[in-house]
């Protein structure tokens, strides 16, 4: 009878403890362009509104945008792009773990927002004529990205037309 008591809790309390790790996440994310000044038509940056959504403060590092914590999906004319240069863009952020900025601790109260930007155009060939849809994720958990819970952006489009600056007909 003991060992079906013990059993029981044991199951009562990996429940528990599930329902914990699945728990809401702190925040939402929002994306919209970015158009301050002048620019080719070609190049966009991406503004990610993080907004705390809890009932509780928090601390967050500095430099997310250059690290590597955001994932950005891109579809082009509803197929997935490819990155210029994965590679690339990862020994970039792996530098960045490491700068100064990582240091800037944010404080997030409750109903804060905080803005980052992420150069689209940088990473990504959005130069072709086409329909791009774009969404942004990040994991609750930054260090341990699988551990947390993926929290997704809304999706906004663009459409690059036959002629631009870059393809003048």
């Amino acid at each position: 009878m003991k060992k079906i008591i013990i059993n029981l809790l044991l199951v009562l309390f990996a429940l528990q403890t599930a329902g914990a790790q699945i728990g809401d996440a702190k925040f939402a994310l929002k994306i919209s362009f970015f158009t301050a000044g002048r620019f080719n038509p070609n190049f966009r940056k991406i503004r990610v509104e993080e907004k705390n959504i809890s009932g509780d403060s928090y601390q967050e590092e500095g430099c997310y945008e250059y690290r590597g914590v955001f994932e950005i999906s891109v579809l082009y004319n509803g197929v997935p792009l490819k990155e210029r240069d994965a590679e690339a863009r990862k020994a970039r952020e792996e530098k960045a773990k490491h700068a100064w900025c990582k240091q800037m601790n944010l404080d997030m109260k409750p109903g804060d927002s905080h803005e980052r930007f992420l150069d689209l155009g940088y990473d990504f060939p959005i130069e072709a004529p086409g329909t791009y849809e774009v969404t942004v994720s990040r994991s609750t958990d930054v260090e341990h990205p699988e551990n947390g819970i993926t929290v997704k952006s809304n999706t906004i489009s663009f459409v690059v037309p036959e002629t631009t600056a870059e393809n003048p007909k």
